[in-house]
Order: structure tokens, then sequence, then C-alpha cells
């Protein structure tokens, strides 16, 4: 199993070179991930409902468009094994994308460490509270872009 090196994935994809007991386990560590997400989010109330019901509205159109692009990109009603290969991608994808989600919150980390340097630590939370669902909410979108275009970069790749 490939964990971060996609290009490796891929050319294993092209070339035929797993097994179904590969996709299996793709599969299982993908269905773990998501479950550790769904469970993650039961800790996170809501606490804007208009910003969550344009994110969850915008995820589903995101859903159904990117999928349809990713099918054409592994080629369509002509492609093979699209579910597979999105399983598989899916990991070392969703781990650099989950690696630079935490990097990000790290260097919002630290920059309200510098600026608790300057601004009382409880004013921070107040100048913070009235943006936090719609940063949110961007960051949402821009993840699923990233995630959606790489999948099918990976597609395109493993049909060239």
């Amino acid at each position: 199993m490939y964990f971060w090196n996609t290009n490796k994935l891929i050319d294993d994809l092209k070339n035929e070179r797993l097994a179904d007991r590969d996709y299996k386990n793709y599969y299982l560590v993908s269905a773990s991930v998501t479950c550790l997400m769904m469970f993650a989010m039961r800790f996170s109330p809501v606490v804007d409902v208009v910003p969550s019901i344009i994110d969850i509205v915008i995820s589903l159109m995101m859903l159904i468009i990117g999928m349809n692009f990713c099918f054409v990109a592994n080629g369509g009603n002509d492609g093979n094994q699209f579910l597979n290969r999105l399983i598989c991608i899916f990991l070392p994808i969703g781990v650099k994308l989950l690696l630079a989600y935490l990097l990000f919150f790290l260097l919002i980390v630290i920059g309200f460490i510098f600026a608790a340097r300057f601004i009382d630590a409880n004013q921070i939370s107040e100048l913070i509270k009235p943006y936090q669902s719609w940063v949110t909410l961007f960051l949402s979108i821009f993840m699923q872009i990233m995630m959606y275009w790489r999948f099918c970069v990976a597609f395109k790749k493993i049909n060239d």
C-alpha cells in the first residue's frame, strides 16, 4: 500500500499490478478514515447554520460535478475500474491533503500565539468568532476543489 507515493500507485494502477486483496485493503483504510472523520465531526457543534447549509449544498454539488469529471478523466464509459482506482488514489491524496490542512492550522495557531503578545488572549477569541464559520466554509470548498483536481490528474496519468 502506498500512503504517500501517488506516482507509484498510479503506475501500479496503470499497469494493473494490484490484486483484489490490494483494492480491499485500500477500501478498508479509506472507509476507516471516513468513519474517523465522521466521528471527529461530532465534536464540532454547528454554531452558525447559514454557512453550514451553504457548505453542505456546495459539497453535494462538488461531489456530483467532481465525480463526473473524475469519471471522464478515467475514460468515461470506455474507462477501466473507476471505483477501484478512485478508492486507491484516495489514500495518498487524502494523506497529503490532511497534512496540508494540519499545517495550515498549525500556522494559524502560531499566528495566534504571536498575536497574543500584542493583544489580550480573550480579545483574540472575540475577533475570530464572527469569521470562524465562513473561514471554515471557504477552507472546506478549497480542500474539496484540491481533492477532485488531484483525483482528475491521477486518472489522466493512469490513462496516458
